[in-house]
């Protein structure tokens, strides 16, 4: 069951990015495999995980990666973490790439906030970007695809001619498809993407 494959394509703009980077949504969790919400709760990689970061370590070798960017998430951190060990580049921890917060629904399964979301409709609560109303006590969509957006942003003016790798969650991939093509989309557990920019827009590529 996918919870994303019905949300609307996207009416916010998000902040500019200035150029192409890279991109690498952290590995499998225990709450991943259960299709629970994870949100701003701190679960860690499973072993599969960390075995998904260490496959897609070597696919950034050639890539010729000056930093790494990353949620403080713990999923996130120890992903970037395992890359890194192949990589050795400067690692940053970012708070603003953190995945969005999910308030009441986090910890629950996709079904379970599929009722939530139906329960907040009848109650005729207002849609987000989404399509859904916002769960209570989680963070407005919009809030939390400007943060995120925006700190990436930051780093690619800040640090002009550097390849920059972000290491960050499901809910930030779906708001750059979402901003950047009009899409929405789950990227598998650490599926590593380059986005490029050119003069007539966007192009995303999966690293093989």
């Amino acid at each position: 069951m996918n919870p994303f494959a019905s949300e609307h394509t996207s009416r916010i703009k998000i902040p500019v990015l200035p150029r192409s980077f890279y991109f690498l949504r952290h590995g499998e969790t225990d709450w991943n495999l259960q299709q629970r919400i994870q949100g701003w709760t701190d679960t860690p990689l499973n072993e599969t995980g960390r075995k998904q970061a260490r496959a897609a370590a070597p696919l950034f070798v050639s890539c010729k990666i000056d930093l790494i960017v990353t949620s403080p998430l713990i999923r996130a951190k120890e992903t970037a973490e395992i890359v890194n060990a192949l990589l050795k580049k400067p690692l940053h921890i970012e708070h603003d790439l953190r995945e969005r917060g999910f308030g009441v629904i986090e910890g629950l399964t996709y079904e379970e906030m599929h009722d939530h979301r139906e329960k907040l409709k009848a109650e005729n609560r207002p849609l987000e970007d989404t399509g859904y109303p916002c769960p209570d006590n989680g963070e407005p969509y919009e809030e939390f695809s400007q943060r995120a957006v925006q700190a990436m942003a930051r780093f690619l003016t800040d640090h002009a001619g550097m390849n920059i790798l972000f290491v960050s969650h499901g809910g930030v991939y779906r708001a750059l498809k979402r901003g950047l093509f009009g899409e929405v989309h789950q990227s598998p557990n650490a599926a590593p993407f380059y986005f490029e920019k050119h003069e007539q827009g966007w192009k995303q590529t999966p690293l093989a």
